[in-house]
């Protein structure tokens, strides 16, 4: 018989960073398309979606099939698998800069992996990221991982004990969508630079106008690579991602999230010249480098890939993202003007931001200054009435239908007048 692990046996009771409050935190028994079922019996819409990968929604039975046909023959075998080749060929079909392919585990790894290949290629040390940029938990991409008030300045600041001053040392700190001082940053440094990483669409903000042409062409120019933090828009925005999205390719990219389909899965993907410094027993050139993972390219983890890869190409499902996503926005702006509530939903319409707070909401800055407490309340008054939105950030899936769009909007009715009666927007 089954019995619950007792809260203890978790650090924290936490599976990572993200944790809810005790006043809205729930254990979860099971999900099923948008919807999921807490271990006391209460059903609530999903707008988080295992933080992104769910964008087929959960048990999706494409997926759950392919999961299981796959578990029959075998869960892993520390081999080249069939399936593991199937999806590095998917992946270098739909993705632009993908000419060949390395498997690894989550996101945070991809990013690491991509920023290790990169020193390696380029043999220099440094690498550039932006201000707020978020690469997963490494030490290099710890470093201004989130912006705060009181520190905008581009000093490398670790946000984790744990990591060693020196790190610190060869990472880079740039403004987001500035180019012309990214331009001066890297000017006296620029043969030290290995790897310019950017996520294209930087949490929930938008690159803008040539700014993603402006890091092509510098990386081009110093001889650094170019490298896409993808785990968030790889298959989302566009099916080649946000590199297809807007017509830039990248060196490197990094792929995560919807790749494995709700299983550990992840992938560094770009140019064959670059990624052959991976390759067993190539010729010392000093540029030899180490990727390996005992789960690396898991047999059951691409055949959940590949199906969640099928259903997304069959129904153009980025369309339908972009569709379902405006019109949430739509309607909860519309409650919002109404209420006289000053709200901002930023970001892409498939995986979009709400921030309270008027005025332009274009920097980690301006988010960083805006009524954060109010928003935070927000998405806890949303989870007590049955939304679950993680609190303010919302993942729409392929999913998600009127009915569930039209309890979100009626319930974000509510929580906005809790939020405003509180007094939290005075």
């Amino acid at each position: 018989m089954h019995t619950a692990a007792p809260r203890s046996s978790l650090a924290g009771n936490s599976l990572g960073a993200f944790k809810l409050p005790d006043e809205v935190a729930f254990t979860v028994a099971r999900g099923n398309g948008p919807w999921l079922w807490s271990s006391d019996g209460r059903r609530y819409v999903d707008y988080v979606m295992g933080g992104g990968p769910m964008v087929l929604g959960h048990a999706h039975p494409k997926v759950v099939s392919a999961i299981t046909e796959q578990a029959a023959m075998g869960t892993h075998y520390y081999l080249m698998n069939e399936r593991a080749q199937e999806l590095a060929a998917k992946i270098c079909q739909l993705v632009p800069c993908a000419q060949s392919v390395r498997f690894c585990s989550d996101g945070s790894e991809a990013n690491f992996f991509a920023l290790r290949v990169a020193r390696a290629f380029t043999r220099r040390t440094k690498v550039l990221k932006f201000d707020g940029g978020f690469h997963g938990h490494s030490d290099y991409a710890q470093q201004k991982a989130r912006a705060e008030l009181g520190h905008n300045d581009q000093r490398p600041i670790a946000e984790s004990a744990g990591i060693p001053p020196e790190i610190s040392e060869t990472v880079v700190i740039a403004p987001y969508n500035d180019i012309e001082h990214t331009r001066q940053i890297v000017e006296p440094i620029a043969r030290e630079i290995a790897a310019i990483i950017v996520e294209p669409v930087q949490r929930a903000f938008l690159p803008a106008p040539g700014f993603l042409e402006g890091l092509r062409t510098l990386a081009d120019s110093i001889g650094a690579l170019l490298v896409f933090d993808e785990v968030v828009t790889g298959f989302r925005l566009a099916l080649g991602g946000a590199e297809e999205y807007f017509g830039v390719a990248p060196d490197l990219c990094a792929l995560g999230k919807i790749l494995g389909g709700g299983t550990p899965l992840a992938a560094v993907a770009g140019r064959a010249d670059v990624l052959d410094v991976l390759v067993t027993g190539r010729a010392d050139d000093g540029r030899s480098a180490l990727m390996s993972g005992t789960l690396n390219g898991n047999p059951l983890c691409c055949a959940a890939g590949l199906a969640t890869l099928a259903v997304i190409e069959e129904l153009n499902a980025p369309v339908i993202l972009k569709h379902k996503g405006e019109a949430l926005a739509t309607g909860l702006r519309e409650i919002a003007n109404r209420l006289s509530v000053p709200i901002q939903v930023i970001g892409p319409p498939a995986v979009q931001q709400v921030v309270f707070g008027s005025g332009r909401m274009d920097t980690v800055q301006a988010v960083a200054a805006s009524r954060q407490d109010a928003a935070r309340r927000w998405g806890f008054e949303m989870i007590r009435r049955g939304i679950f939105c993680g609190p303010t950030k919302v993942y729409v899936s392929v999913a998600h239908t009127e009915e569930t769009h039209g309890l979100y909007l009626h319930m974000a009715d509510e929580a906005l007048r809790s939020v405003r009666d509180q007094g939290l927007l005075d």
